[in-house]
This record gives C-alpha cells, sequence and structure tokens, in this order.
C-alpha cells in the first residue's frame, strides 16, 4: 500500500493542539542560549579561497542588504498601487510572449502550485479590509469576503499580538496535486521551494516600497483554511507574512 508521507507530514505539522504546536515564549531572553546561537560550518583545516569584494551599488544589492523583519506595525492603509505592486512582483505575470507567461517566481516544472491570499485588516484606496485571493492571469484581487477586522479576530489566526497592528497578511497555500501529479511524493519539495521564493521576492519588494513585512510561524492553520474556504488537505496552508 502506498503511503503519502508528503501528506502525513504536512497535516500532523499543522500549528494546533497537538504534534504541530510548539509553545516559545514571547521574551527572547528567557529563551536557552542554543536558541540564540547562530551556528556556521567551516573546514578550518583546509585551504581557503577569498571571494574578494562584491557588487553593491544597484537597487536589488541594495534591497538585499536592506531586507529584515520588522514587527512594529502602525495598522496603516496602504495605497492599491502598494498592492499591486506587491502581487506583481512577489508571483504576478512579470512578462508574456508567444503564449508564454514568465512569472515572478521559479516553480519545478512550471506548475505554479502556491496560490496567494490576502487577508486586509485596514483596508487600501478601493479594497475594504476582508479576505482576497490573488488572481494571477488577471492581476486582479477575487473578492472572498468582505468584513472587518478586531484585534480579537486576527489574534484567532496568528498568535503573535504585534500581528494585529498589521495593515494586512499575505496567506501561501500549496495546491499539491498540481505539482505532484507530475513529480510524485518529491514534488512536495519543489512546493516548498517556491513559496521560499515567493516569500524572499515579498520581503525585497517590501523594502523597495518601504513597508515593513515579517513572516510568522504563530499561525492556526485550521482557522486561516476555513476562513479562506479551503479543504486543508488538496489545499493548504503553507505560510504567511504580515505587512505594514
Amino acid at each position: 500500500m502506498y503511503i503519502d508521507f508528503s501528506s502525513l507530514f504536512h497535516q500532523s505539522s499543522k500549528d494546533r493542539s497537538g504534534g504541530g504546536r510548539v509553545n516559545i515564549p514571547l521574551d527572547p531572553s528567557t529563551w536557552p542560549e542554543e536558541w540564540r546561537t547562530i551556528a556556521y560550518k567551516e573546514y578550518p583545516r583546509l585551504k581557503q579561497v577569498p571571494l574578494g569584494d562584491a557588487r553593491t551599488g544597484g537597487g536589488l544589492f541594495d534591497a538585499i542588504r536592506a531586507r529584515t523583519s520588522q514587527r512594529d506595525f502602525s495598522r496603516k492603509k496602504l495605497s492599491l498601487e502598494e498592492i499591486s505592486t506587491l502581487c506583481k512582483y512577489a508571483c504576478g505575470i512579470v512578462s508574456a510572449g508567444d503564449g508564454v507567461h514568465h512569472r515572478a517566481q521559479p516553480s519545478g516544472g512550471g506548475r505554479y502550485p502556491v496560490e496567494t491570499y490576502l487577508l486586509v485588516f485596514a483596508g487600501a484606496e478601493g479594497v475594504a479590509p476582508g479576505v482576497y485571493h490573488y488572481n494571477v492571469r488577471a492581476h486582479a484581487l477575487d473578492v472572498l469576503w468582505e468584513r472587518p477586522f478586531s484585534d480579537a479576530d486576527v489574534a484567532t489566526f496568528f498568535t503573535y499580538p504585534w500581528a494585529q497592528q498589521a495593515s494586512f497578511a499575505l496567506v501561501f497555500t500549496g495546491v499539491f496535486r498540481r505539482n505532484q501529479m507530475k513529480y510524485g511524493e518529491r514534488g512536495y519539495r519543489h512546493i516548498l521551494i517556491e513559496a521560499g521564493a515567493i516569500v524572499q521576492n515579498t520581503y525585497l519588494v517590501a523594502t523597495e516600497l518601504g513597508l515593513k513585512c515579517t513572516a510568522i510561524d504563530g499561525v492556526d492553520d485550521v482557522a486561516i483554511e476555513k476562513l479562506i474556504d479551503v479543504d486543508g488537505v488538496g489545499e493548504s496552508v503553507l505560510c504567511s507574512l504580515v505587512l505594514g
């Protein structure tokens, strides 16, 4: 009997009351020393080839240097242009020709299994608070549900209090069969790699726009999957970012 271990892992590692929950104290000073120590792998007995100076000038290099996780949000409203730019250069179509639509992120086999949802807390120009899906082909927001979000609502989805001051959250899901129908269980790796590329794109675009951005792991996957109306099995939450 074939067992899809990638599906078992994804389901068992969801952040709920069970094996998927990790209780990390909010105060970093209480963390064990091991958590606060950065590890480097080195080969001290082998010779090295010094790489010299890397390029430093240019928008991309500056954005990578300036990229950081920031959590001191003010829940201000964003402009429609800021949301449009974030979506397009994080995971949208950036060039097209001869029937080929080239997206901002690499995707194993060109399967594009990652979907993007926006939970808009503060609202924006022409975008009411609510739940949206980024329609890549149309470069538009599908309106799933217009509704306000109280601090208590946000706390239902995201553990950390600072998330309540964010302007909106980006939630990335994986439609697993879209990639695994071609690559089998190994396709699960491709899906995670693509999600990681989108997250980094989002960080760099947010940096260029002067917005604050951070990935967040204190997430109730099940509650968010219910909010965005996905089954949590064929399509499930992979990761989330909050921005403002």
